[in-house]
């Protein structure tokens, strides 16, 4: 199984062409990564579609696809391994256990592995960004909680469908330097979704980087695709919310410990700024 798969659908390149003429210019089929995944890195979603997410994905690279980031039965006062911090027996659902999955990858690094028992069956989840390894035998602190819930909201995505992501925050798992394959700057993500009243934020980044999401199959960051239920902020980039996140690098930036609120104040919460693709034809 190929990281990157080349795909052309007339309907998103009508489209395309209908929203963003001179894009046809620069849209090329590209070619596929020769990085296999093992059997192991691949599941399937409510819908059918298979979920996969390479075990080192490099300086945050990253997939999508998760319809729900409801972290019910995941507890952050104990560590991911125990039964306590993550138990089997919440599992059984496939909802939720795309979620552990997607919580694990965020938090854990590549060479950590934990194993629960689901439906009788030992499952292995991986981890793969690295956001807060500490959390595999330890308590997740706040700063835990807010890194891997911005990594899990950034990876929300309604449609259901697989879209490569560039992730990008002030942490060392993910860093602040552009990617030429992932040049258009979609949103910025926050929040802690394991309060009692989950906090899930969003502010976008620049219009064309939130249309080319959506016709790209992306669905939280664009009025069509009803923000995922998030609590949104408009252009966190245009004033007067420009105040709301401190940024890092003028052209191509990265979004630095975003605030919530009706106006900007209170203590901020760390942050993750996402960057996609240009859609292919």
């Amino acid at each position: 199984m190929r990281v990157r798969e080349c795909r052309k659908s007339m309907d998103r390149s009508v489209r395309i062409a209908a929203v963003i003429p001179w894009v046809l210019g620069t849209l090329a089929c590209a070619v596929p990564d020769d990085t296999v995944w093992d059997d192991e890195w691949q599941f399937r979603g409510d819908d059918g579609d298979v979920i996969q997410t390479p075990p080192n994905p490099p300086g945050g690279f990253i997939n999508n696809g998760l319809d729900d980031p409801d972290v019910g039965g995941i507890d952050p006062a104990h560590g991911l391994h125990t039964v306590d911090g993550l138990d089997g027996a919440h599992l059984s659902d496939s909802g939720r256990l795309a979620t552990a999955r997607y919580v694990v990858e965020c938090a854990l690094s590549s060479d950590q592995t934990v194993t629960k028992t689901v439906d009788g069956e030992p499952v292995d989840f991986h981890g793969a960004l690295g956001l807060a390894p500490e959390w595999y035998d330890e308590p997740c602190d706040q700063s835990c909680q807010e890194w891997v819930s911005a990594c899990v909201l950034a990876r929300t995505n309604v449609s259901g469908q697989t879209v490569s992501l560039h992730l990008r925050g002030e942490h060392p798992a993910l860093g602040t330097t552009p990617d030429p394959g992932h040049p258009h700057y979609e949103a910025n993500f926050f929040g802690n979704l394991f309060l009692s009243d989950d906090e899930a934020y969003m502010c976008q980044g620049t219009l064309i980087g939130s249309v080319l999401a959506q016709l790209d199959g992306r669905t939280c960051s664009n009025l069509l695709g009803g923000y995922c239920g998030f609590t949104t902020y408009g252009g966190c980039m245009v004033p007067p919310l420009s105040s709301r996140c401190d940024f890092v690098r003028p052209v191509s930036p990265t979004a630095i410990d975003c605030m919530k609120g009706i106006s900007p104040g209170g203590a901020p919460l760390h942050t993750i700024t996402t960057y996609v693709e240009t859609p292919l034809l």
